[in-house]
């Protein structure tokens, strides 16, 4: 676990030194497109470090965007900051000081122009830095969490990073665990009474249902953005679990946010 997190830390390092790129890498308006590149969108910030070429994908919060190669993801909020397997909570730490957000939304509102260049490579030498600092922190945290997380829950961790990918199957998920999809399915029904599949399903509804809390998603955009093929098995599966059809769930949503 140490030789992981001093790779992380050597990682960064090397790819400070290099003349990279930074892509706000999003679609340009917003919407889904047609074609299927697993396009998704998170609440939180998303890093993406990439050397070959050396670039630095920054993804906002709930901005849509579509799965890319990347060497070392980062998931970052004020909260937390989650890198490969590690989940590093940050809110109950008064000694770990996260500037992160603040950081990546000054270097998003930063005009993309060849005069603020030199500024976004130091606001991006600052984000490095940051990273560092909780990761040195917080990597007794890590450590122990990572220790002492059954294994059903770094499954279903994993299936909350990868929702989101139209091709995810039980035997890549299995091939992760290092089991087999029979003894997948009977762990994660010993942990909440699902199977594999089951808790997949549950997982992709209910980011879902978060994305048509926004009256500006389309009930489509829903299903493609959280990785189903299907979306008449999308609407019956959907209904089943919260009782109402996509649709009705949106309008009742737009209705409350109305009434605020």
């Amino acid at each position: 676990m140490n030789d992981s997190f001093s790779r992380i830390q050597n990682y960064l390092n090397e790819f400070e030194k290099q003349d990279f790129s930074i892509k706000f890498d999003s679609t340009p308006d917003g919407k889904v497109p047609a074609e299927s590149f697993d396009y998704h969108l998170h609440k939180h910030w998303e890093l993406k470090f990439c050397t070959d070429p050396a670039q630095l994908y920054i993804h906002p919060p709930q901005t849509i965007h579509c799965s890319t190669g990347y060497d070392y993801v980062f998931a970052v909020a004020p909260g937390f900051l989650r890198v490969s397997e590690w989940f590093m909570d940050i809110s109950a730490d008064e000694n770990v000081y996260n500037f992160l957000p603040e950081l990546l939304d000054a270097m998003h509102r930063m005009p993309q122009h060849d005069e603020f260049s030199g500024m976004q490579r130091r606001l991006t030498e600052a984000v490095i830095d940051n990273i560092r600092l909780i990761l040195k922190k917080l990597q007794w945290y890590a450590e122990y969490d990572f220790k002492h997380r059954d294994l059903a829950e770094r499954i279903l961790n994993y299936i909350e990073n990868h929702y989101f990918q139209t091709d995810l199957s039980v035997r890549d998920i299995a091939r992760f665990a290092g089991i087999s999809p029979q003894q997948l399915n009977v762990l994660l029904k010993r942990k909440n009474g699902m199977g594999i599949r089951q808790n997949l399903i549950r997982i992709r509804l209910e980011h879902a249902a978060e994305i048509l809390k926004n009256p500006e998603n389309m009930v489509k955009d829903a299903a493609a953005l959280t990785g189903w093929k299907n979306s008449f098995y999308f609407g019956n599966s959907f209904k089943k679990y919260f009782g109402c059809s996509p649709g009705e769930y949106r309008k009742k949503a737009a209705d409350i946010t109305l009434q605020q």
